[in-house]
Formats: structure tokens, C-alpha cells, sequence
């Protein structure tokens, strides 16, 4: 652009043609950073959640073994309960508390058994709910010769 005066405007005219702006303005940083601010902290929500499932999905397969397990010794010992029993014990790193609860079936040589598997707090050693229930059905073993 040719500009034979030099007046104010022809020189502000001349000057964006040879040195175009360049950069953000301010309101277009803040609407970006508003934007990246949004998705951080939806990107750290969704990470949040997916860490409490897993490690509940941790502590429910651990409640779960430890109720196989007390199955298990109550078959090998034949052990037949009456009424109600509970337990404390330290498995897998963490202190359980089993709650077991026996009810009469059709067979006297059977009895359905309930076990509730809880977690105790080590802070301040109380039951938090329950992680895990099992049912199965206990059976006495017949001693005839």
C-alpha cells in the first residue's frame, strides 16, 4: 500500500498490513482454560471412580475367599452348628468379622447355613457394613460302619 501523507490514519492503516497482530486475546485464553478446566476436572472425576470400583471390586473378592475359606473348614472339621456364631480374624491383610447363622431344612441331616462377611475399620476397629454373604447347606456325615 503506497501512502503519500502521513497522517494518523494512513500510517495505522500501513502499520496492520506490515505487521499483522498476532496472539490471543484475552477473552479467547479464558474460554480456553475455561474449557481445559472443565474437561480436567471430568477426566478426574471419571479416574476417581474407576479407582473406588476397583479397589471395592478388590475388598469384595477378598470377602468372598474368606467366606469360601471358613466354608470350607467348617466341611473338612464336619463341624454342625446350632443357632448363631461369630468371628473375628485377620486374613489377606485386613481384620473380617464372619457372622454365621444356621437354619433346620426338610432333612435332619442337613441345615442351611448363612455367613456374612464384614470388614472391620482399623481406625477405630467398629464393622462397616457387610461385603459379602454366602449361603450354603451343611450335611452331616452318616458314621454307620
Amino acid at each position: 500500500m503506497y501512502c503519500e501523507h502521513r497522517t494518523s490514519s494512513c500510517v495505522r492503516t500501513k502499520r496492520c498490513f506490515v505487521y499483522p497482530r498476532s496472539g490471543f486475546t484475552l477473552l479467547e485464553v479464558m474460554v480456553a482454560l475455561a474449557i481445559f478446566a472443565t474437561a480436567a476436572m471430568t477426566l478426574t472425576k471419571v479416574a476417581m471412580q474407576y479407582t473406588q470400583s476397583t479397589s471395592n471390586a478388590i475388598l469384595r473378592t477378598k470377602a468372598q475367599f474368606i467366606a469360601l475359606n471358613e466354608v470350607a473348614k467348617m466341611e473338612i472339621n464336619q463341624e454342625w452348628m446350632e443357632g448363631t456364631a461369630s468371628k473375628q480374624l485377620t486374613q489377606q491383610g485386613e481384620t473380617w468379622k464372619i457372622d454365621k447363622r444356621s437354619e433346620p431344612t426338610v432333612s435332619p441331616n442337613v441345615q442351611r447355613i448363612e455367613l456374612q462377611v464384614s470388614l472391620i475399620n482399623p481406625d477405630n476397629g467398629q464393622v462397616e457394613s457387610g461385603i459379602s454373604s454366602l449361603t450354603f447347606f451343611n450335611h452331616r456325615m452318616n458314621n454307620t460302619p
